[in-house]
């Protein structure tokens, strides 16, 4: 009855229009052509903010006539494309992480080479200089999410997840929400922020497997047509699921583990075949990153010589434990488990709260909101390494390699910060003052001279 109706598009004018609104790399929809473009109701559907994906192929008379049309080098080159895709998403997405690490290590060590440069003279110039670097760096990613990418706010995880479930929001796999993303992590995590880069690497990884899927960006002219074959949903969602694998395998160099997480967290749509890509892709990143921590540790990756990769060496660690120390673990994991769901519910009521009553105020507060808590967290990392007293340095082997204290702006475990004396450093400041690696390595970690001196500081300071 609807097809005499001319308000509304036949099927094929329906089908037209429906894929005309999916997200394409550059950011806009192209119009339908014919009796479709004049319908009104092109403006009512498929114009909301979140869409739905179908990963289910439907073979019809233009499926199957499309599939009669193909060579027989077709269904080679397929596969072929696909994992050498998997391979340009593990070297790509290793390369993006690589970058990151290496900015926020070195922006983080200009940082506190001019810090405490200056409080060698006055610490209350260097509080100042220490904050406005910390202000300028967040504001700076604020400012990219804010006015150039809005998707890339956020982990991206969530996203991701919906993406790879059959909902797919506007805007989060765009060539400028990657930029965003990337600039916007090296902005804050080097601002000083209680943030971590594993959430977003995840969601870099997921941009560049789709923009690799769809061949580039037409937008900013990074296109190939070369390179666009997979046109259906269930293609991209796999490159989609290589890339949020190689994410992960990024951020903490764990092949395995990126496996694991794109099977059981993130995507509900999975098939036998795809795991062998997915791990391919995984192992490429590992291999990726290593090369770079082998290169970085002869020293050519600026103030931290490692490039802020975290290397968990056990190999001087306890070898054994005892019946003893099973009571006191499970305390600290009942303990760990309480304080985690306390943790995610006052972030849940905050989350609501500040987008009840703050994002819906422009964006002006979320830069203000920021810069607010660039502030706060500056002025505790640097007022709470001075209300701590400082501790000799403990007797080092001469060719041991580390220095105590050990100078500014470089990797090392020592920190010598409002300290009377050139043989003492502080604590806390080891904690606050230094390269993330180096933080991860004084909280949790067992070093060969003697246990982490934080470790024991923190210890003392609970006892």
């Amino acid at each position: 009855m609807l097809s005499g109706d001319q308000g509304l598009p036949d099927g094929i004018g329906m089908a037209r229009l429906a894929w005309s609104r999916l997200p394409t790399a550059d950011g806009a929809a192209p119009l339908p052509e014919g009796p479709a473009a004049s319908a009104p109701a092109q403006d009512e559907l498929f114009v909301g903010a979140v869409e739905s994906l179908d990963y289910e192929v439907i073979e019809n008379y233009a499926y199957r006539e499309e599939q009669a049309q193909r060579s027989k080098f077709w269904v080679p080159y397929y596969i072929m494309l696909k994992w050498f895709f998997a391979l340009l998403i593990g070297v790509g997405t290793g390369l993006a992480a690589i970058f990151i690490n290496l900015a926020v290590e070195n922006f983080s060590g200009w940082k506190f080479t001019l810090t405490f440069a200056i409080i060698q003279h006055s610490y209350f110039v260097g509080f100042l200089v220490y904050i406005l670097l910390n202000l300028a760096l967040v504001f700076s990613s604020v400012y990219i999410v804010t006015q150039f990418a809005p998707a890339a706010a956020g982990s991206g995880i969530p996203e991701i997840k919906g993406y790879l479930n059959g909902v797919d929001t506007h805007g989060i796999l765009l060539f400028r929400t990657l930029v965003g993303k990337i600039f916007g992590s090296i902005g804050s995590v080097g601002g000083g922020l209680a943030l971590g880069k594993e959430g977003p690497l995840v969601h870099t990884g997921a941009c560049i497997a789709s923009l690799l899927g769809q061949g580039g960006s037409a937008k900013y002219h990074l296109n190939s047509r070369w390179v666009q074959i997979f046109e259906s949903d269930r293609d991209r969602r796999d490159l989609v699921t290589c890339g949020c694998a190689a994410g992960v395998a990024a951020a903490f160099r764990a092949p395995v583990g990126g496996v694991l997480f794109a099977l059981e967290e993130v995507t509900s749509w999975w098939r036998s075949h795809l795991m062998w890509r997915v791990f391919f892709t995984s192992a490429v990143v590992a291999v990726v990153v290593r090369s770079a921590m082998n290169w970085c540790d002869s020293g050519k990756c600026g103030h931290f010589g490692a490039g802020g990769f975290i290397i968990w060496d056990i190999s001087g660690g306890q070898e054994d434990y005892s019946y003893q120390e099973l009571l006191p673990v499970a305390i600290i994991g009942v303990i760990g488990g309480l304080l985690g769901a306390l943790f995610n519910q006052l972030t849940l009521y905050i989350t609501k709260w500040r987008r009840t009553y703050l994002h819906k105020k422009g964006k002006r507060v979320q830069i203000f909101e920021a810069c607010l808590i660039s502030l706060i967290t500056s002025t505790v990392s640097f007022v709470l390494p001075l209300l701590r007293k400082c501790s000799p340095c403990p007797e080092l082997e001469t060719n041991s390699g580390i220095q105590c204290p050990h100078p500014p702006g470089t990797d090392g475990n020592f920190v010598n910060f409002y300290c009377s004396k050139d043989n003492e450093y502080n604590d806390l400041a080891t904690i606050f003052f230094n390269s993330q690696r180096m933080m991860q390595y004084a909280i949790c970690s067992v070093q060969k001279h003697s246990m982490s001196t934080a470790h024991k500081a923190l210890s003392r300071s609970w006892s």
